[in-house]
């Protein structure tokens, strides 16, 4: 995992005491849905500056009954589509939850509510997990 600035994770709106190093190893671009789609209904998360978002996720075509903790920082934080970086917080880069360029992961809120796609342009390092 590479090193640098330090970051801590907000978890479905609230500031939790932990801080991640380094980079995630996925980039790309993160799309909400709007609330006339079935996503957020205040739109995109308010995430504060220096401050990850962390949520669930799964790859397709895996469904949410594989969901796994997924963390993502991006740029506008208040745009519905951003330039993003993003990771597994816990599971291996492998199996059902293999992401590689060109995959897209389905960003949920809980366990049944679908809030966006993040769809991923480069993997810097496939082998990294963020814990």
């Amino acid at each position: 995992m590479a090193t640098g600035k330090n970051h801590s994770v907000v978890i479905m709106g609230q500031n939790v005491a932990m801080r991640f190093p380094g980079e995630y190893p996925f980039r790309g671009q993160m799309v909400w849905l709007t609330a006339d789609q079935g996503g957020r209904s205040s739109g995109p998360p308010e995430t504060p500056a220096g401050h990850d978002y962390a949520t669930t996720a799964f790859v397709p075509p895996h469904s949410a009954e594989g969901l796994a903790s997924w963390g993502m920082r991006v740029e506008d934080r208040s745009a519905w589509r951003s330039p993003a970086s993003a990771g597994w917080l816990i599971v291996e880069n492998t199996g059902a939850y293999t992401v590689e360029a060109g995959s897209v992961v389905v960003v949920t809120e809980g366990p049944c509510r679908v809030v966006g796609y993040f769809h991923v342009d480069e993997v810097t390092d496939s082998s990294a997990t963020q814990l």
